[in-house]
């Protein structure tokens, strides 16, 4: 104020500063940034937020040990924060999960706007004319598209976390996804009941590949990714050959944020319009009550205040607010209850970070503060990973160590991740992402058996509570590095009914109690990664 008293004698500045201030106020209004080639980055205060607030949220989630990996903030078309927790880093791709059912959704979208589909209340009997359809009653008839894409088919599905997916994994068994989703009985009319189901995301695909005669990575490259600049995905098929539409699928959290901009500015992308702004609305719009302050809208979570989410289990998050011209990604591996951690965080800290549409003064204290803390995150600990307490075990510098009896160590990939303990005598677990999972454990040693048994018959069974088809292909005696006799077991099984997995077991009795090493390696398991971790147990 006492500035504009200053200069309002002077009609040259006073014009000077009046242009200034509306060039300014409407670049930061309407300017609309498209991040074809990449995001352009910008400090909080510059687009109206408070990095106090995001610096005390990164500082919660490094204190507490929230296993998220990665926070993207985009506000009016700025980076304003992109913070990667280690191991996980900047250009990395992420399973995304289930936020590729809002994927789906916009390709949908597309598929109505090119005319290969004709709208949403067309019937998928008529969508895919050449299945033959069990039980083909009045209720399987009426079954339209739209039911499909708010999750109301009527279909008997069980497939979501209340039924422990008993429903996906019978359907990931079966000969033909799409065909036995079809074949599922009735469980009443449908539009009227939400009832989630990955099987139903997945005829979407199915719907895309008849409509358009198009692989569905292929009609998603040419209309949606190749546009935004999107051009490393990993999508994993069907036995048939069909992407699979309810998940399975990785882009960077970068890409992620490319796909709510896009929503935010209704469909539009520079001078294209990708999809169009009505599907936009639609699709973004509840149509169905999902979950207490949720509803479902085509593919997309859609809550009270018109902001709208994709949303991945563990803790993946498109998360889009139109009155804020925000978009926040976060991606992580958080547990089954933690999953709504991230939209916690949200409500805590990023929604209140907003606090004008215009400008803030710069606040270089806590700019800096904000910045020191994603620079320390990106880095690994200084003090190592730890689970129980420092003498159980901790991991630091690629080598885990016990200095509690049985004193042991082993060694373990630089990048490796920190994972929860999950089961009784586990004393560690850690993954090198989309590779190897390995866990630590030290239990009683086992009364009248005898070591060589342990991996075949005590650690078999263990499986056998967790999985089926449990077999072992390999046992035998080996010595560890340090002298100490030990047994190597490799044990080929199916977990969840689906999931082939070939599991490594070193066991060794030291002190009246049993040490063993489990790592599960993926199919995309490097050979070398896990040998090292197996062949590298010394006791000390």
């Amino acid at each position: 104020m006492k500035l504009f008293k200053e200069i309002k004698n002077s009609i040259f500045l006073g014009f000077a500063f009046l242009v200034a201030l509306i060039f300014c106020s409407v670049t930061f209004a309407t300017a609309t940034t498209y991040p074809t080639n990449g995001w352009q980055s910008s400090t909080p205060e510059k687009q109206g937020m408070q990095s106090q607030m995001l610096a005390n949220m990164i500082e919660e989630i490094k204190m507490k040990g929230y296993n998220i990996d990665n926070i993207s903030i985009i506000r009016n078309g700025y980076m304003v924060l992109d913070a990667y927790f280690y191991p996980f880093s900047k250009g990395q791709r992420h399973i995304i999960r289930s936020c590729t059912k809002s994927i789906m959704s916009i390709l949908i979208g597309i598929a109505i706007d090119r005319g290969y589909i004709k709208s949403v209340d067309q019937p998928i009997v008529e969508l895919l004319p050449h299945n033959i359809i069990d039980s083909l009653g009045d209720n399987k008839r009426s079954i339209t598209l739209e039911h499909l894409l708010i999750m109301a088919s009527g279909l008997d599905c069980r497939d979501s976390h209340h039924y422990n997916w008993k429903g996906l994994f019978e359907m990931r068994r079966s000969g033909d996804w799409g065909q036995h989703v079809l074949n599922l009985p009735m469980v009443g009319p449908p539009g009227i009941r939400f009832e989630y189901c990955n099987g139903l995301s997945y005829l979407l695909s199915v719907i895309i590949n008849t409509t358009t005669k198009m692989k569905t990575r292929e009609f998603a490259e040419k209309n949606l990714f190749t546009p935004l600049g999107i051009s490393e995905i990993d999508w994993e098929k069907s036995p048939q050959g069909i992407d699979v539409g309810y998940g399975r699928m990785r882009l960077k959290p970068h890409d992620m944020a490319k796909i709510g901009w896009l929503y935010l500015n209704k469909g539009r992308w520079g001078k294209k319009q990708l999809v169009s702004s009505s599907w936009v609305e639609k699709s973004t719009r509840g149509h169905i009550e999902a979950k207490p302050d949720l509803q479902y809208g085509y593919q997309w979570w859609v809550d009270d205040d018109g902001n709208y989410s994709a949303i991945g289990y563990s803790g993946q998050y498109i998360m889009v607010a139109p009155e804020m011209n925000m978009v926040v990604v976060f991606t992580g591996g958080l547990p089954g209850g933690k999953t709504s951690l991230p939209l916690e965080l949200t409500k805590k800290y990023i929604f209140p970070a907003v606090v004008s549409s215009e400008s803030l003064p710069a606040n270089s204290r806590e700019a800096e503060r904000l910045d020191t803390l994603v620079r320390s995150i990106s880095i690994p600990f200084q003090d190592g990973f730890v689970w129980l307490s420092k003498e159980e075990g901790m991991a630091k510098d690629g080598v885990f160590r016990r200095t509690k009896t049985p004193k042991f160590m082993f060694e373990y990939p630089i990048g490796s991740k920190k994972q929860s303990v999950t089961s009784p005598g586990q004393i560690m677990r850690m993954n090198i992402p989309k590779r190897v999972d390995f866990a630590a454990n030290v239990i009683t040693k086992p009364e009248k058996l005898e070591l060589r048994d342990f991996g075949p018959i005590y650690y078999a069974e263990i499986l056998r509570q967790v999985g089926s088809d449990v077999r072992v292909v390999g046992n035998k005696g080996i010595v560890v590095k340090c002298g100490t006799n030990a047994y190597r077991t490799d044990i080929k099984w199916v977990y969840q009914d689906y999931y082939q997995v070939n599991s490594v077991v070193v066991s060794s009795y030291k002190n009246d109690q049993c040490v063993y090493l489990v790592v599960h390696p993926s199919s995309l398991a490097n050979h070398d990664n896990f040998e090292r971790i197996v062949e590298s147990l010394t006791f000390e």
